[in-house]
């Protein structure tokens, strides 16, 4: 099985200048190791895609712990330290696409549903980041989160930029984020977002 965090590391270690990243991003918590490691080396925009996450007020909720995030990075105000702004888009809201997806499948973490969901979202991304160099997702950094699912469907997507591998979990990656959240006051959500399981 591929070492998909000693692949990141080869990449980063063999990058010429400051190429541009479309990083899918879920929350600011785990935003925050993802950005640690990645914003020394490239231009960082998130792309904040997230359909699954349901009601909108959540949806928005943690749109706005993103900006709060993006906000301490830009004015130097945490120990992230990026090369270039970091920038944050925010996709439009579309929970209809997520519930097409979700249809009859099981809500259990790890599950077809799920495979699905990641699908749906790294989709998203790819076909945003034509303008792009590189693009992949923080959603590896959970301990809930299939790291080679992941990397399976970002392969496999017809994008001009390229995949970056990752298994943002590593190299202590999530307890980073409990304790950058602990120190700065983030928001951190107690489940994915995803609604109750979808019935045919």
């Amino acid at each position: 099985m591929l070492n998909l965090d000693d692949e990141q590391d080869k990449i980063i270690k063999s990058l010429d200048g400051t190429p541009t990243l479309l990083l899918h991003v879920c929350c600011a918590p785990c935003a925050t190791w993802c950005l640690k490691k990645l914003a020394p080396h490239f231009d960082v925009t998130l792309y904040y895609a997230n359909d699954n996450i349901y009601p909108v007020d959540e949806y928005e909720k943690r749109y706005l712990e993103l900006l709060k995030l993006v906000n301490f990075i830009n004015n130097k105000k945490c120990d992230i330290e990026a090369v270039k702004p970091v920038k944050l888009v925010k996709k439009e809201y579309d929970h209809q696409a997520f519930e097409k997806v979700a249809l009859g499948k099981l809500q259990k973490e790890g599950g077809p549903r799920c495979f699905e969901c990641y699908k749906l979202r790294l989709q998203q991304t790819a076909e945003f980041a034509k303008d792009f160099q590189w693009f992949g997702t923080t959603l590896s950094v959970s301990p809930y989160k299939n790291a080679q699912w992941l990397d399976e469907i970002g392969t496999s997507l017809d994008c001009n930029a390229k995949w970056l591998p990752a298994n943002f979990k590593k190299k202590g990656g999530y307890q980073y984020t409990i304790e950058f959240c602990n120190k700065y006051g983030l928001y951190r959500q107690h489940y994915c977002g995803c609604t109750p399981q979808t019935e045919e």
